[in-house]
């Protein structure tokens, strides 16, 4: 419990161990009723130990004194010596005295519990100011991909990280909490910035008359810049179709370049689940393209990708294009070669509006990749496919009712 409570209560690690190397000395008979835990130890054993000269060792026992750890009961030539009789107890003994350690032991206990405590809820603040830090800089890289002027996001994300620095030594939780707020705070304020700018540079909804106004019962006819994306409610199998909008997830027919792209490679939802499978959902149903839309939906939020980005590669590939597009980007950030998944969404909506994006050899070259990782493991002897490939291929066979062996 001493060990334990050290730290906290600011006991140097030297004198940690030179306690803990003069507990050795103690049998677990000193701390019985009526015993005194003394030690007597010479000092060229104690430096031999601790590999300190003598001066040192001086020191480091009158520190260690100071602070309450231990005491000495001298003999009158002022030698430690001791005896022990056939049941291990004390004669007499003349040295250092460690009983102190056992009055405070309900203090150590006390000390440490909080202490622990006490790091739990300080590592908690440290990850909630990283992930404000990560996400000033997200949207400072999204405001300087997209050109958004009137944004000051630079320095937002030199604040972000002087705090970072400043607060990484920090213990105080009521001064790491304030920074934590603030840095939320700015996080939030630049967020809401962003959407601002976002919404004014594309208008939600604009609304044309199918007939004359005068005609009673008239309906409007309200086409969007920007597409609702999936939720997750499902309608065999598929989310259900946004009121308003033209594009329709339920129809089989490709309805932008890149769905066109990716049917005419014959990439369909089955394909996609075998190239990406640690992204698929542990069932026996054949994936469709709106548990696919689902799983994108999800795999947005979970690598910071910025919902606008989400938003403009629905408006310019489809959901069904988007999808995809968002669980190639995934699997390749879970590989490594990504480092950044929000910009390179960004990028493919770039090539996808100039109508260079080839999504559906993206995905057939990265199921040649993933076959040759195979050959090479079998070649090095290793495990040739990840759990999530094991478990799509199993899926495959009960579906199918086959009793093949997977491997």
């Amino acid at each position: 419990m001493f060990k334990r409570a050290a730290p906290y209560l600011g006991i140097p690690p030297r004198l940690v161990h030179a306690i803990d190397t003069l507990m050795s000395w103690s049998r677990a008979i000193d701390w019985s009723d009526g015993q005194r835990p003394i030690v007597f130890p010479s000092n060229e054993k104690l430096t031999q130990k601790l590999g300190i000269g003598v001066r040192q060792l001086q020191k480091m026992l009158t520190s260690a004194a100071r602070y309450g750890l231990l005491t000495h009961r001298d003999s009158a030539n002022g030698n430690r010596i001791g005896a022990r009789g056939k049941d291990g107890r004390l004669i007499y003994a003349y040295g250092i005295d460690l009983s102190p350690l056992g009055a405070r032991y309900q203090e150590f206990l006390t000390t440490a519990n909080e202490g622990n405590a006490a790091d739990l809820r300080i590592e908690l603040l440290r990850k909630r100011l990283t992930a404000a830090r990560r996400r000033i800089r997200s949207l400072a890289q999204l405001v300087e991909d997209e050109g958004i002027d009137g944004i000051d996001a630079g320095t937002a994300v030199e604040i972000a990280q002087l705090a970072t620095r400043q607060m990484r030594q920090v213990r105080d939780e009521f001064l790491l909490g304030a920074c934590v707020e603030q840095m939320e705070g700015r996080a939030d304020e630049l967020g809401r910035s962003v959407t601002a700018a976002f919404e004014l540079s594309n208008p939600p909804q604009q609304q044309q008359e199918d007939s004359p106004s005068d005609v009673s019962g008239d309906a409007l006819n309200t086409t969007t810049n920007q597409l609702h994306t999936a939720k997750a409610e499902y309608s065999s199998g598929y989310p259900k179709r946004s009121s308003g909008s033209e594009y329709d997830v339920r129809d089989q027919q490709p309805q932008t370049e890149v769905e066109a792209d990716l049917a005419k490679h014959g990439v369909d939802p089955e394909f996609i689940a075998s190239v990406v499978p640690e992204f698929i959902l542990a069932d026996t149903q054949t994936p469709t393209w709106g548990a696919l839309i689902g799983t994108a939906e999800r795999l947005v939020d979970q690598t910071a990708i910025h919902r606008n980005v989400w938003h403009e590669a629905c408006r310019l590939m489809g959901q069904k294009g988007a999808a995809a597009s968002v669980l190639a980007t995934a699997h390749k950030h879970l590989r490594g070669d990504v480092e950044r998944p929000g910009a390179y969404l960004r990028g493919m909506n770039k090539h996808a509006a100039s109508g260079l994006l080839n999504l559906g050899r993206t995905f057939h070259g990265l199921k040649d990749n993933a076959r040759t990782e195979a050959m090479r493991s079998l070649s090095t002897g290793s495990e040739p496919r990840s759990i999530g490939q094991l478990a799509f291929a199993a899926l495959k066979l009960a579906r199918t009712s086959r009793s093949a062996q997977l491997l």
